[in-house]
């Protein structure tokens, strides 16, 4: 499999083409470890796929390969990379890891459920709880630095890719905040939407505006 970094891509790519870029925008399959049900605040902690994820991405490449995709990009973790590669695989592309589109970084809660959060950390879950925009969890970030760090690397692979289609693996708290974004939402109705493992959403997105097309589908309906 060929990967390409960020900055190895053609800057110059898009340039001058009209329209907008059609942008495949996925979430990455289960995680073993919540393949039990449990949510875990994995962040930026590299967790394995499950084989059922597996299986759910090699179907992911069969549907994208029917569509004209001119890129795969994924974040670096091995849970977004390992879909990227079976995706771009099936498309014939090069893929491309995006450390920027990297999970939220979770400091002392990463890899841990919420019930195990709450027993170790009590008074970080009350503080967390009633300012989840502005508290630090310790070693975390908080969603103003993950915004900084997201957008703008979102943004200059949209324009690269004018007037062709991509997509993109990253990661439920991540996409949260592009859709977000994207529908105009103020930030704090990030958990109003969903994101389930292995989704697609689709966006249209021009130089002036942003469409979403697709939500959280289990599918690609063409």
């Amino acid at each position: 499999m060929r990967q390409n970094s960020l900055e190895q891509a053609n800057p110059e790519a898009g340039a001058g083409k009209e329209g907008f870029a059609t942008v495949f925008l996925l979430r990455h399959g289960e995680t073993t470890n919540v393949a039990g049900g449990d949510f875990r605040y994995n962040g930026h902690t590299d967790v394995a796929i499950t084989e059922r994820a597996r299986a759910q991405m090699e179907t992911r490449g069969e549907e994208f390969s029917r569509l004209p995709i001119t890129a795969v990009y994924a974040s670096d973790l091995s849970r977004c990379r390992i879909g990227g590669e079976i995706i771009a695989e099936r498309c014939g592309c090069g893929l491309t890891l995006v450390p920027e589109l990297r999970e939220f970084n979770m400091g002392d809660w990463e890899g841990l459920s919420l019930a195990e959060v709450k027993e170790r950390f009590p008074d970080q879950v009350e503080k967390k709880f009633a300012d989840f925009f502005n508290y630090r969890i310790p070693g975390s970030e908080t969603i103003a630095e993950v915004e900084v760090r997201v957008f703008p690397a979102f943004d200059r692979l949209v324009a690269r890719h004018c007037g062709e289609t991509i997509v993109i693996v990253a990661h439920g708290g991540v996409n949260l905040l592009l859709l977000t974004r994207a529908l105009e939402l103020p930030r704090e109705k990030i958990f109003a939407l969903s994101q389930d493992f292995g989704c697609i959403n689709r966006l249209h997105v021009g130089p002036n505006f942003t469409r979403v097309v697709m939500l959280n589908s289990a599918g690609l309906h063409e």
